[in-house]
């Protein structure tokens, strides 16, 4: 994990979209009750650190961090995911697909549209982060077990973040992963938290380094 300011950064933030918020449909519980308010600590870290380098998130400037925002659109007419699928919370009917309101992408920042669980899959995030020299992922979103584990271990063994370094060996930047950041449902007889937390320990040190959300802000963004 490294300093925004010296190595080129993305921020990958995975289907953080109004479906989710329903009360029981993916599963009878939900971990990591902290997730929504870590995210949000990500996207404002890193467009306060974009602003103070004059710009968006993208461009040429080599410390701007590129913002990417991942949306989950199903093909299944049944799904909570699907174009024109809807929600209905706290007395308010909510189109599904659409970002919770915290993560709205703001001017500048990329939306990627997906229909299976890699945020690689269909998408041009690959060519993208490539295109912007991208060293270090920064990942958060939803689920652990599902879009986030799939678009972590592909992005590893895609190795989008690596680079031949000045003797030819492979240098293969850095994918964290913010724990805290990432939410999933309980499955069968597991609860939510032990789904999450062996899906994380799953990733750690094989895929990706696992991180807190306080961790990264301070040594990503300096906060």
């Amino acid at each position: 994990m490294k300093a925004a300011n010296a190595t080129k950064t993305a921020l990958i933030i995975i289907d953080v979209q109004n479906g989710f918020l329903h009360p029981t449909h993916w599963g009878t519980s939900r971990s990591t009750p902290d997730c929504e308010e870590n995210i949000a600590l990500l996207l404002t870290a890193a467009r306060a650190h974009n602003k103070k380098q004059g710009g968006g998130g993208g461009g040429g400037n080599p410390s701007f961090v590129a913002v990417c925002h991942v949306h989950h659109h199903s093909i299944y007419p049944g799904s909570l995911l699907h174009p024109g699928a809807q929600v209905e919370i706290d007395g308010q009917t909510l189109d599904a697909v659409q970002p919770l309101s915290f993560a709205r992408p703001e001017a500048g920042e990329k939306v990627f549209v997906k229909n299976v669980n890699s945020s690689f899959v269909g998408t041009e995030l690959e060519a993208y982060l490539r295109s912007q020299g991208a060293r270090q992922l920064v990942i958060a979103g939803l689920t652990t077990d599902h879009c986030v584990s799939t678009t972590t271990r592909m992005a590893n063994n895609l190795r989008v973040v690596s680079a031949a370094g000045p003797g030819g060996e492979l240098d293969e930047g850095d994918i964290v992963l913010a724990g805290d950041a990432c939410a999933t449902f309980a499955k069968g007889s597991f609860d939510a938290e032990t789904v999450h937390s062996v899906n994380l320990a799953s990733l750690n040190d094989e895929f990706a380094q696992v991180e807190r959300t306080r961790d990264v802000l301070r040594v990503v963004f300096g906060v």
